[in-house]
């Protein structure tokens, strides 16, 4: 499970949040979540879902492709989670390589942007703690893949 593995981290970053599927899930442990999603729909209704739960998720409407998180930001956070569309997360991720963040938990639907935006973590010093392939789509070839960064 996602929220496992971000141990004892208090304040968390969901990086391409969407409607903040992960950023609730989260908030159950506690924890204070940054929801940052660049389509203003979703955003808007994450951003309404977090007031009505408390102010523990907050949503952030940023395009994380043109303008990503950058390291002074991210150092604010003790992990996050990224969940980024098929085409990775190379702008955010290099931002991720160039901050102090110990813990990334990143989740991808492409495992070749997976493997390159891997590559850019792995060469920051981040190694691949766990990694959990997640077949949910019945009588596809779809896996989704699940990520544990540490450094």
């Amino acid at each position: 499970d996602a929220a496992d593995w971000f141990g004892e981290a208090r304040v968390v970053a969901d990086l391409f949040a969407g409607l903040g599927t992960f950023a609730f899930g989260f908030r159950s442990a506690g924890r204070k979540v940054l929801a940052v999603e660049a389509d203003r729909a979703a955003h808007l209704a994450c951003k309404a879902a977090g007031a009505q739960a408390g102010g523990q998720v907050l949503a952030l409407h940023r395009d994380l492709f043109r303008n990503p998180l950058q390291p002074a930001e991210l150092n604010r956070f003790d992990a996050v989670l990224l969940d980024p569309p098929r085409a990775g997360a190379r702008a955010q991720v290099a931002e991720i390589a160039a901050s102090t963040l110990a813990r990334v938990v990143y989740v991808s639907c492409n495992p070749s942007s997976w493997s390159r935006d891997a590559a850019v973590l792995a060469a920051a010093g981040f190694r691949l703690a766990k990694l959990r392939a997640v077949g949910q789509f019945r009588w596809s070839t779809h896996v989704e893949l699940v990520s544990l960064f540490e450094r």
